[in-house]
């Protein structure tokens, strides 16, 4: 069958009979957004089990009905989860129980000859996943599909922003985020989490910086946010206060837009959420954006003629229940329909 007879063929009020992600009847080449799965998490420091995160939003996927309000017919453009690399999901597990290891000396300022050496196989083995997903992103956008990086931990975040500069040119980066991920080499690790966007910077891989929701950062990373002209944070305190005090989030949403290029790059960290939607993610902060004020904000950036020409979710973190991967998956239904 064509794609088209699938789409005429296809019952959308059907639960998921298959094993596609959300249940499309698609094939991979027959798909317009490609999500590649990064199950890394390395250097985290608080909560653990994003990894975890393609895997459990995989499964809650065959929960999401496809009916979309703004985009009834988006499901036709399909969605295709790339398979899981099980050699660096096992590189990843060998890894977290070294780099936990570093941490604990790190911490109890035990740090000598062994452990420094320890410090450099970690950071010289996260530089080659994050080359590793550098080339499959490649891959992805060189066949003409759109690319969703799911995460994992937010360091999984550079390979993807490499290969969008290569593919893109000049674009900036929105960040939906409780931090804002500027620490240099947080805890000794070059590819920290906590210093994402601090290595997308040092890189010239975006011109703008624009977090949204920012509540939990250092003084180092307020100074470096003040002293930066590519950098404006909407933090949690400005956004509310303003609203508090009679502001609208539409209003609020214009000041944020006024930021952007034309080109976007959404870089999603779940805990950027109010942390009900996300409770087991491994730092949740008090505070966030709900589900319809990020919405509203992506249509209404849409609405000016910007373009998103990439995304990523990270930090999903599945816990002991299905609640953050049922959030995580339709956050990533809806982040699919706004891809350019």
């Amino acid at each position: 069958m064509t794609k088209q007879e699938k789409i005429a063929a296809f019952d959308l009020n059907e639960p998921a009979l298959n094993e596609n992600l959300f249940g499309l009847p698609f094939e991979k080449e027959e798909c317009d957004i490609h999500v590649l799965p990064a199950p890394w998490e390395v250097t985290v420091s608080y909560g653990a089990g994003t990894a975890e995160g393609p895997a459990c939003i995989t499964e809650a996927s065959s929960q999401v009905d496809l009916y979309d309000e703004r985009y009834p017919n988006g499901w036709q453009r399909g969605i295709w989860m790339h398979e899981v690399d099980a050699t660096w999901a096992t590189k990843n597990e060998a890894l977290r129980a070294e780099a936990a290891s570093y941490i604990q000396s790190y911490e109890q300022e035990a740090v000598d000859e062994g452990t420094t050496e320890q410090l450099e196989h970690i950071n010289s083995v996260c530089g080659q996943f994050h080359n590793w997903v550098h080339e499959q992103s490649a891959q992805i956008l060189k066949q003409g599909k759109r690319l969703i990086l799911l995460g994992g931990d937010h360091s999984t975040s550079l390979g993807a922003l490499r290969a969008s500069k290569e593919h893109y040119g000049d674009f900036g980066i929105l960040q939906i985020d409780a931090h804002a991920d500027l620490r240099p080499a947080y805890e000794g690790f070059t590819y920290s989490h906590a210093s994402i966007m601090w290595n997308a910077l040092q890189e010239d891989l975006a011109s703008q910086l624009t977090i949204v929701g920012l509540r939990d950062y250092c003084h180092q990373e307020a100074e470096f946010i003040a002293k930066d002209d590519r950098v404006t944070a909407f933090t949690e305190h400005g956004m509310r206060k303003v609203m508090f005090d009679g502001q609208t989030w539409s209003r609020v949403v214009r000041n944020i837009i006024d930021t952007l290029p034309e080109n976007i790059y959404l870089s999603v960290d779940i805990d950027g959420f109010d942390p009900s939607l996300c409770p087991n993610t491994g730092t949740p902060v008090p505070g966030g954006l709900t589900l319809s004020e990020f919405l509203y904000l992506l249509d209404a950036i849409l609405a000016t003629g910007r373009k998103i020409i990439g995304a990523d979710l990270v930090e999903v973190a599945p816990g002991n229940d299905e609640w953050d991967a049922n959030v995580g998956a339709r956050v990533l239904y809806a982040i699919s329909h706004r891809l350019a």
